[in-house]
């Protein structure tokens, strides 16, 4: 009697906030990083309507970068490639809706300063980070810019932890371009990537890739925070399980 009704409060909250902002999430981060490559989703299955979006191609085959309407993939070269909407991501996250908040940022704020920053901001508007997701959009000028890109997996059951080891640095003294990506509760049992997690895409198009470093210079930032989370992970899909802690700093 208790779940039939925590289950439709439940529904009756999603249906009540629906117009709301919300996050979809395609695959658990703690399966990617066990291995499991194969297509969880379409390209429009996944971002169709979204604010923004992140995620990465079926078979590792780049970093995805989707806003405006317009997903890309950042390939081992580090350059951008409009994705068809029918082709497939092995992991997804994309922001639907929701009310934007413009958040100022100074020059010289790195990426554990960009932390402090969005925090301290949700906390004057009594807000717990730990409770929500914040979707954001970081667009302007940066220094001191390293982004990355990995290679498919060279042989079944590669680990994502491996692949990464192998990784494609691409550095830059000066960067224009937006970074896109999301801000979750530092607690996850690893479904979610704690932290933020961005990945951008140069203004010109000629680089893009999941963000290793960065120093503001002159920055925007919008923010959305997101209350309802829905993760979609079909064990039906197949793939690779773990039992072991993921180590998400990597």
């Amino acid at each position: 009697m208790h779940d039939s009704v925590l289950r439709h409060l439940r529904e009756s909250f999603h249906e009540r906030f629906a117009h709301h902002g919300h996050v979809d999430q395609v695959r658990s981060a703690g399966r990617l990083f066990a291995g499991d490559y194969s297509a969880a989703a379409t390209v429009r299955d996944e971002f169709d309507g979204s604010l923004l979006g992140i995620g990465v191609m079926h078979d590792l085959a780049g970093e995805v970068v989707s806003l405006d309407g317009v997903t890309w993939r950042v390939p081992v070269d580090g350059t951008p490639v409009a994705v068809d909407i029918e082709e497939t991501v092995a992991f997804g996250v994309a922001a639907h809706g929701g009310r934007r908040h413009r958040v100022t940022v100074g020059a010289g704020v790195d990426v554990d300063g960009l932390l402090g920053v969005i925090d301290t901001y949700l906390a004057r508007h009594h807000i717990d980070h730990e409770e929500v997701v914040c979707a954001l959009r970081l667009t302007g000028t940066f220094r001191d810019v390293v982004l990355r890109t990995v290679a498919s997996p060279t042989f079944e059951g590669e680990t994502l932890g491996e692949i990464i080891d192998d990784e494609a640095r691409f550095r830059f003294d000066s960067w224009t371009g937006t970074m896109v990506g999301f801000r979750f509760p530092d607690a996850t049992t690893g479904d979610t990537i704690p932290g933020i997690h961005l990945h951008g895409i140069a203004d010109d198009r000629s680089s893009g890739g999941h963000l290793r470093n960065m120093t503001t210079a002159d920055v925007v930032l919008d923010l959305w925070v997101d209350e309802l989370h829905r993760l979609h992970d079909s064990a039906e899909s197949g793939g690779a399980e773990s039992n072991e802690a993921v180590d998400f700093s990597r």
